[in-house]
């Protein structure tokens, strides 16, 4: 996101962050639920999905991004994602401990050459 800003200008980077819910909100079911926890940082919670139904969806959002750049104005952009994917469990102590897995998961995407979904 950095080199998109820097490259491009943040107006481009608001074009990606736009162009990236929008795809996203493409996928989702009604009772899935989006929203930007920071910087260029989504959440994506999927009720009901196991981690196999999670990394299907996971993995068809992450080739859509790949295959359809945003616009600024006539200039296509291309961008990437990497997705970290973690699972509610009965055991968590804390409301978050789903989100601080999927975030180290998202980690070790980027570690790993980004542009990939794993899965915690």
């Amino acid at each position: 996101f950095k080199r998109i800003n820097d490259t491009y200008g943040h107006a481009a980077g608001d074009v990606m962050l736009q162009h990236f819910a929008n795809l996203a909100r493409g996928d989702l079911r009604k009772i899935d639920t989006m929203g930007r926890i920071g910087g260029e940082e989504f959440a994506i919670i999927l009720p009901g999905a196991d981690s196999a139904a999670a990394l299907l969806f996971a993995e068809r959002l992450r080739r859509k991004v790949a295959e359809t750049p945003a616009l600024m104005g006539d200039q296509p952009i291309p961008m990437t994602v990497s997705i970290g994917i973690a699972t509610m469990d009965a055991t968590d102590d804390r409301v978050d401990a789903a989100l601080v897995r999927a975030d180290a998961a998202l980690y070790r995407a980027k570690e790993r050459g980004r542009n990939q979904v794993v899965a915690e």
